[in-house]
Order: C-alpha cells, then structure tokens, then sequence
C-alpha cells in the first residue's frame, strides 16, 4: 500500500503543477487584456486634441469676422468648442484629469468658456466685444495647451509602465508555457513508464495463473483422491453417516444409516426434515448434548429409543462450511447394560438405604414394645401367683398389643425394604372396590369387636384394574389410621365411585386434621405432623400406601383442614364393566 501511494506521488505532483502554470498563465492574460481595455476607454489625448482644434478654429473664426468676412460662424465654432470642453468635464476624463494633477487648469478653461459664452449671448460682436472675447479665449487655449502637454506626458508614461508590465506578463506567461511544457513531458514520461510496468506485470499475470492452474488441478486431484478415501471409510463404517450443506440439503450417505434409522419417503431430505422424521418415530429421548427439536447451530447429540428397534445414538455436528454433518451409531447393547447397572446401583441404593432406615427404626421404635413385653414377662415371673384372673389377663392383652405392634413395624419395614429392592409386582385385574371395601369392613369388626366402619357405594360399581392384594394393604393402611385418629364415638365413612376412567375409593375420618404445611411432606419415609404425637406409628404407612397405588398405575391424594378431619382419595385405574370377574 505504501509503495502503490508513493508511485502516485509524482504524477500527482506533475498535474497540480500543470494546473498551476496553466492558471497563472491564464490569469496574466486575462490582466493584460482587461488592462488595454481600460486605456482605450480612458484615452484623453485625442480628446483635448479635438478640444485644442475647436479653440483654434473658433478664434480664426472670430478673427475672419474682425476681418469682415461674412461667411464664418463663430457660434457654431464656439458650440464645438463647448461640446469638446463639456466631453472633458464628463465623469471618467474629469477623474482622469484629477488623477493626473490637470483637474484645476480644466475648472479654469470652463470659467473662461461661460465669459465667452456671456459675451456672445449679448449680440453680433462688435470690435470692443471682439476683444473681449479674445481676451478670454487666449487663457482658455493656453490652459488647454497646457492640459494637452500634461495628458501626453502622462500617455507616455503610462504607455512605458505598461509597456514594461506587459513585457513581464509576456515573460511570465513563457515562463508558465515552458513549465506547462516540463510537466507535460514528465506526465508522458510516466505514462510511458506505466504502459511498460502495465505490459511487465501482465506478462507477471500470466505467468501466475498459468502457475495457479496447475496446482489448482494438481491440488483438485489430491482432494479428489482424498475424498474418494473418506466415502470408502465412511460406507464400510460400523455407524451411519450423513453430510449437508449449507442449506441443508443432503449430499452424502452411506448405506449403513438406511439400517440403522427409519428414513423418510421424500429424496432427498433435508436435515430439519430428518430430524422432526427422527423425533416422531422415537419412543423416547435422553439427551447428552441437546435434544432433538433445537436449531442445530451447535453440535447436537442425544439417545432415542425408535419403535421397536433398540437405541440409537445421534450426532450433529457443523463444518467450517456452514453443513452439518450427521452420525448414527447403534448402543441398544451399551444402553441395555447401562439399564441393568442402573437397576443394580438403584436397588442396592434401596437396600442400603432400608439397612439404614431400619436400623434407626429398630433403635428407637422397637425399643418401646420390647421393654413393655421385658417388663409385663419379669411381673409376671415374680408374681404371677399373686394376680387374680382378670390381671392375668390384662396383662396378656398388653402384652398381645405389644407383639401385635412388633409385629406391624416388621411388616411395614419388610414391605418397604421390598419396595426399595423392586421385588414388589403388580398383577392387575377387573376386581370391585366395593367388595374390597365391605370385605375389610367384615374382618375389621372381627378383629376389633365393633362397627365404627360406614361404606357406601355409588352406581356404577367402581371396578378397578389393580391388584387385589396390594390394593387391600393400602385400604386397610388407610383404615388403621382413620380409626386410629378418630375419637371412638365417631364413624370413619368409606365411599366407592367410579369418575371417568379412575375408580375411586375416600376414606373420611373425624380426626384433629393435618395443617396446610404438612400435607405436602406427609408421604415421606419417617415423616409424622405434630398432630401424630402420642400415636403409635413409625411414619412408614403412608409412603407405603402412596408407592404401592403407583405401582398399580394409581395414585392417592390428601384433603383436610385443621379441626375438621381428614379424607384420603385412592386412585386406580377403572375397569370396564363387562370385563369383571373378580367380585368378592
């Protein structure tokens, strides 16, 4: 950039001075000519020539009329004197005159003339007027012989100084003509240097395209060798590949990706239409990189289960050229075992965290009905010869709920830590809600001795698809605690309907109520509201209950408000009628 500046740099330099000679040339012309057309308009000397020459003629007038010659006319003489006189009084010779020192012996002339002029006005002249007249006219002709001496001597000087400013003009005008000249010769001394430059460098040109083109075709060979070598690796790969350009059309495949993914009918594809074909044929998703519907701008990449053809890994990643290349590579083996350690790694996780759980547990809920069994067995031991009958027997029956307690927390830890391991399956079938419900009811007032259970049943019979034994576990859960929680004069209400596709099952208690910020937490492990307190009960039930009515594609709910009881809400999946063959 720096020498191309440089090499401009003098022709430059040469056509600024060109222009510079040839206005200054220009200009000295135009003063010269404007000069002499200003002393043609202000010439005086003819002027008082004429003005001279009338004063002459009109005293040889006058004399010839002293003389008696009948044929002059002094007054017509007298009238070009005064037209000659007025043209010098005019505005550019008076200025003129003034310029030059002659304006006063001009005022003086014109004095003069009105004499003259008044003595003419008077009548024919006669002799004494005659004299008279003379008398003024000599001063007027000496004054303008005096006028006409000064305007020649400043005419001759004038016509020197001019002279001698023409004569430099006209030297500086060569002066110009010859730089003029100079610069021309250099700006074609240039021109011919750039012609030959022009001529070298195309020569040069020539000379490296005709160089580009062979490694143009030599390095085209090389690409086309090594692309030859890249789509042979890319169709004997283990994984599918697909490339596109920059719009995203396709442009490369190899027959490896119509294996491993369902292609779709149209041809060719463009890459946002594969991938939205890609998602809606996956069963599921889990992304790595990004998922699937995002603007693949970045590199993509993630796992789809396809309809029954095992897993598949997906890749996008963009070239340098604005395409994206597209990878598919078959992990159904990888994703199977990596499903397998999973489900070990979860239920050992499970187990150990049962172990824990339960250890915890059996260190603070056991403790209590063991030392109440220890103590009621020592009494016994020691004094069971002093106690009538019936303290026997109470202390039995104290005894019996302290075994019946160990032996719920058994079965409450062992169902959990069966939960945790995975080894709980559901086996669904069409069985009735109600007679679920009234069968409880029957073996409740077995066991308890009284009839505080209400059921009711709405038409149509709530018939559920579940398990009939997971499903009684988590109703009579929900039972326990309802009666555990209700004063003993209060009913626990049960009602079975059907709402859409759900069956439904509401245990209602009349207990204190669960507050508002513990509802949410109430199907924890271990967890137990302040209402619990001086119940019996590890905080296991509900999760329980919770975890196997998932297990059976259901779910169970919560409503209650403090100081107006509690309902629980069993959700199962609703069975249609005519496919009922369990009823009891």
């Amino acid at each position: 950039m720096a020498s191309r500046r440089s090499a401009l740099v003098l022709p430059g330099v040469a056509i600024l001075a060109f222009a510079i000679f040839l206005g200054f040339a220009l200009l000295r012309l135009f003063l010269v000519e404007q000069d002499m057309r200003d002393n043609v308009d202000e010439n005086m000397l003819w002027v008082t020539t004429q003005a001279q020459v009338a004063s002459h003629r009109f005293d040889q007038a006058l004399s010839r009329r002293a003389l008696g010659s009948g044929d002059q006319d002094p007054e017509l003489r007298f009238d070009i004197l005064v037209s000659r006189l007025r043209l010098m009084d005019d505005g550019p010779q008076r200025r003129y005159l003034r310029q030059v020192g002659l304006e006063a012996p001009l005022d003086s002339t014109l004095t003069h003339l009105d004499a003259i002029d008044t003595l003419l006005a008077a009548g024919s002249p006669g002799a004494a007027r005659l004299v008279a007249i003379q008398t003024e006219l000599d001063p007027l002709m000496s004054t303008l012989n005096r006028i006409a001496t000064g305007v020649m001597k400043e005419e001759w000087e004038s016509t020197g100084a001019r002279l001698d400013t023409y004569r430099t003009s006209l030297i500086q005008v060569i002066a110009s003509v010859v730089g003029i000249l100079i610069c021309g010769l250099l700006l074609i001394g240039l021109l011919i240097l750039a012609l030959r430059q022009r001529r070298a460098a195309q020569r040069a040109l020539m000379q490296a395209r005709d160089h580009l083109e062979d490694e143009v075709a030599h390095r085209t060979r090389e690409l086309e060798t090594e692309r030859q070598r890249v789509v042979t690796a890319i169709e004997t790969a283990p994984d599918g590949f697909a490339a596109f350009d920059a719009l995203g059309r396709l442009q490369l495949t190899n027959p490896k990706l119509g294996e491993l993914l369902p292609l779709p009918v149209e041809t060719p594809p463009t890459l946002d239409a594969l991938l939205t074909h890609i998602r809606q044929r996956a069963s599921r998703e889990e992304p790595t990189a990004q998922t699937v519907d995002q603007a693949p701008d970045d590199e993509i990449q993630c796992d789809l289960e396809l309809n029954d053809e095992g897993w598949r890994q997906l890749t996008v990643r963009p070239t340098p050229e604005g395409g994206h290349v597209l990878r598919v590579a078959d992990i159904t083996r990888y994703k199977a075992a990596a499903s397998t350690l999973e489900r070990s790694l979860q239920r050992e996780r499970g187990v150990s965290e049962f172990y824990r759980s339960f250890a915890a547990m059996v260190s603070h809920q056991f403790r209590t009905p063991l030392a109440v069994i220890d103590s009621g067995l020592q009494r016994l031991q020691r004094r069971h010869r002093r106690f009538t009958a019936e303290q026997r027997d109470e202390r039995y029956a104290r005894l019996r709920e302290a075994v019946a307690q160990m032996t719920r927390l058994v079965e409450s830890s062992l169902t959990a830590a069966r939960l945790d391991g995975h080894q709980v399956e559901a086996r669904p079938a069409c069985h009735s809600l109600a007679a679920i419900v009234d069968h409880l009811c029957r073996l409740q007032a077995e066991a308890g001795g009284n009839d505080r259970l209400a059921a009711q049943h709405a038409s149509p019979a709530a018939l559920a698809w579940c398990d009939r034994a997971l499903t009684e576990q988590v109703l009579a859960n929900l039972v326990s605690n309802a009666l555990k929680y209700s004063p003993a004069s209060q009913r626990v209400e049960i009602t079975t309907l059907r709402e859409g596709d759900r069956a439904l099952c509401r245990v209602r208690d009349s207990g204190p109520g669960i507050p508002r910020v513990e509802q949410d937490r109430l199907f924890e492990r271990f967890f137990r509201g302040r209402t619990a307190s001086g119940t019996e009960g590890i905080g296991l039930g509900l999760n329980i209950a919770r975890h196997l009515a998932r297990i059976q594609q259901g779910d169970l709910e919560v409503s209650s408000r403090p100081g107006e009881g509690t309902t629980f809400t069993l959700r199962l999946p609703a069975a249609p009628e005519e496919s009922a063959d369990d009823q009891h």
